[in-house]
């Protein structure tokens, strides 16, 4: 296989979800070629599990340079500035990358620098192409004019369309011009771990799927458990927390639930109604940007109370209404009972606020017996933030909180618990021992291919009807 990809000019690799394309990827890799592979891939995160795969194989860093299709964009923008000038800011992302990609794809195709690109790379990979849009599509269609280039991708995992981005059609487009090399098939990731029979049905679902057809969850019994949905959303929440403590009894198996993708907040109340789940995050950490917002407008009590309101969507147990009533209390005199350390830092919110009592606040609350973190990464965000404005008085919160969000950014940071509720987008490419899918009738058949192909020994799946897709 891995001569067959390096003898072939363009050209295309189909991997469905645990059949080896990962390892496929890291034995090219170990074969040195004159000048390093040039591999790109979407996120950081994807970045560093590559690179962590690569070192834990022993394999040269030299052999390959490892980014991101952006990422590698901008250092190529930032060498030829002069020739690929960008207007707009990066603190405006929705106007930088799309500019930015079109720059960079119009200076590529005029071709001064083919000399400088076959110097500097033997080979282009790209990994996870069925998420390219039509610009980065556009982008490794040029350098394929330059490098040989092979595409590694698999179209039923194409999820990210949901935004309304234009993604190239994968017949017409993006195999007219990187034709077929081959289609993995053998579902190693089951294999290796003993449920071969779960893998087989997976791949068989995958290609029913991708015809148009629906599959019948009652068809691979002892692994596939089918649960009704009733249309009671209290009662089908409350048999989803029975089904999941029942998966995760007297083992440490990891676990992902899979839930409502347009509604964070319906993961998070899930997340805070069951003990050791955790919520994974959105990379944009949207919640810790408006609370560093509310911090830089401080005014007060309604200011005070905004920040819990936040904080509240990531712990339980803060009991903010008695909160309020006992800082009145000792205020005003009339407690009989010692101020605690949270009372005492929310009364000094509002007589006195600064980074450092707001860091007071929040640590005082983690370290409460009565109160449970149910979005570890969002909170420690929020610790970040506090503790990088109270070292760096001159910057903002905001400034604050956008420096760690790009850190994490950047470094891939490790936001998946081992028991964790997210969306098909937060979890793709991971893969976990047990899944649970809290309604599948809402998935469409890329949504509901990604979701069950992230589980290796069962996956417990919510819908009307065990006929879905």
């Amino acid at each position: 296989m891995i001569k067959t990809v390096l003898n072939s000019g363009n050209g295309a690799v189909i991997a469905p979800a645990g059949c080896g394309k990962t390892h496929l990827l890291t034995e090219i890799l170990g074969q040195a070629l004159p000048a390093p592979y040039l591999v790109l891939t979407h996120t950081t995160a994807g970045v560093a599990a590559l690179k962590k795969r690569l070192t834990k194989l022993k394999i040269p860093t030299k052999n390959c340079v490892i980014t991101t299709i952006d990422g590698w964009c901008i250092k190529f923008a930032n060498s030829f500035n002069n020739s690929c000038p960008i207007q707009s800011s990066v603190d405006v992302p929705g106007k930088f990358y799309p500019e930015l990609r079109k720059s960079v794809v119009s200076y590529l195709a005029s071709g001064s620098v083919n000399e400088i690109i076959i110097s500097t790379y033997s080979r282009l990979l790209v990994d996870e192409y069925q998420d390219c849009d039509f610009d980065q599509h556009n982008i490794i269609c040029t350098l394929s004019n330059i490098l040989p280039t092979t595409v590694f991708g698999d179209p039923m995992q194409r999820i990210f369309n949901f935004r309304g981005v234009k993604l190239p059609y994968w017949e017409t487009e993006v195999l007219v011009n990187f034709p077929l090399i081959c289609e993995l098939n053998t579902p190693w990731r089951w294999a290796n771990a003993g449920t071969s029979h779960l893998g087989s049905w997976l791949l068989e679902s995958r290609n029913q799927l991708a015809k148009g057809n629906k599959i019948d969850l009652t068809t691979c019994p002892n692994y596939i458990y089918w649960k009704p949905l009733t249309g009671d959303h209290r009662a089908d929440q409350q048999q989803q927390v029975d089904s999941q403590y029942e998966i995760r009894k007297n083992n440490n198996d990891s676990l992902l639930i899979i839930g409502n993708p347009y509604r964070a907040e319906s993961r998070h109340s899930f997340a805070s109604s069951v003990n050791g789940v955790d919520v994974v995050e959105t990379v944009d950490l949207k919640d810790v940007i408006f609370l560093a917002n509310i911090l830089d407008n401080f005014k007060g009590e309604t200011s005070l109370e905004q920040f819990l309101t936040v904080i509240t969507t990531m712990m339980s147990g803060t009991e903010k209404a008695k909160l309020k009533q006992r800082a009145e209390s000792i205020t005003n005199g009339r407690n009989r009972t010692p101020a605690s350390a949270i009372e005492l830092a929310y009364i000094q919110m509002l007589d006195s606020f600064c980074p450092e009592v707001a860091n007071s606040l929040v640590l005082a609350l983690e370290e409460s017996e009565n109160t449970r973190v149910f979005r570890t990464s969002a909170f420690s965000a929020v610790k970040e933030v506090l503790q990088l404005k109270v070292s760096n008085p001159a910057y903002t919160f905001i400034q604050s909180a956008e420096v760690v969000r790009e850190s994490r950014r950047h470094n891939g940071e490790n936001r998946v618990p081992n028991r964790a509720i997210g969306s098909t987008l937060l979890l793709k490419g991971l893969e976990s021992d047990h899944v649970l899918i809290q309604n599948a009738d809402d998935m469409n058949s890329q949504n509901l291919y990604v979701a069950l192909s992230r589980a290796v020994k069962s996956i417990t799946v919510f819908a009307r009807s065990p006929i879905v897709g």
